[in-house]
C-alpha cells in the first residue's frame, strides 16, 4: 500500500491541483473537439460505474458521430453500455438474470468488439476471494448487440477493431491496442 501511495504522490495522481487526471465534467467543458481519442482503462472499476455514466456515454456518443479513435481495454468495453437509451435499467435487467433486450438502435449494434471473455472470467475467478461478478462483460455486450470476438486461447493478445472502435480483450494485449491508437493519430502523408 505504501508503495502505491508513493507512487500516486511522486505522478501527482492525487494532487488536487497538479494532478494530470481529468474528470469527464472537465473534458466537456473543455470540448470534445479539443481531444482526438479516448481509452477506457480495464480493471473491474467500469462494471461498477461507468457502464451506467451518464458523462461517459455523452463523450462515447460524440466519439461515434466524429468517428474518433475510441480505445476500451479488458473490462472498459462495459463502457458502452452507457450509450444505451437506458443503461441503469439494462445493468439492472443484466444483474437481475432478466435477459435485457437488444436495442437495434444502439449505436454499437453489430459492431465486432472484444472483452474479457467469459472463459477468462470463469478463470480468474479464484482471484476475486469469493467476491462474484454481477454479470460477466462479454453477455451484456452480446446481449446489447456487439459481435463478440475472442482470442483462440485464455489470456493470449486479441486486439479487434472496427471502424472507429479499437477493443482489447485482456492486459495482455496492451500493447497492441496502444501500437493501433498510436498508428490511427499518426499524421496521413499527403
Amino acid at each position: 500500500m505504501r508503495t502505491s501511495e508513493a507512487l500516486l504522490t511522486k505522478l501527482k495522481i492525487t494532487d488536487e491541483k497538479d494532478s494530470p487526471v481529468v474528470s469527464l465534467d472537465q473534458i466537456e467543458r473543455a470540448g470534445y473537439a479539443s481531444f482526438d481519442a479516448v481509452y477506457v482503462p480495464g480493471g473491474h472499476a467500469p462494471m461498477q460505474d461507468l457502464l451506467i455514466s451518464p458523462g461517459l456515454g455523452k463523450l462515447l456518443r460524440h466519439f461515434h458521430t466524429q468517428g474518433k479513435v475510441t480505445a476500451l481495454m479488458c473490462h472498459g468495453p462495459i463502457g458502452l453500455i452507457s450509450t444505451l437509451k437506458d443503461a441503469p435499467a439494462f445493468e439492472q435487467d443484466m444483474a437481475a438474470g432478466t435477459g435485457p433486450k437488444a436495442s437495434p438502435d444502439w449505436i454499437y449494434a453489430g459492431y465486432r468488439i472484444t472483452v474479457f471473455s467469459n472463459e477468462e472470467e470463469e478463470m480468474a475467478k479464484p482471484l476475486l476471494g469469493g467476491g462474484e461478478m454481477k454479470f460477466y462483460p462479454q453477455d451484456a455486450l452480446e446481449q446489447a448487440g456487439a459481435v463478440f470476438v475472442s482470442n483462440k486461447k485464455p489470456f493470449e493478445p486479441n486486439v479487434v477493431t472496427d471502424r472507429e472502435l479499437i477493443t482489447g480483450q485482456n492486459p495482455a494485449t496492451a500493447n497492441a491496442v496502444a501500437a493501433e491508437i498510436l498508428k490511427r493519430l499518426a499524421p496521413k502523408d499527403k
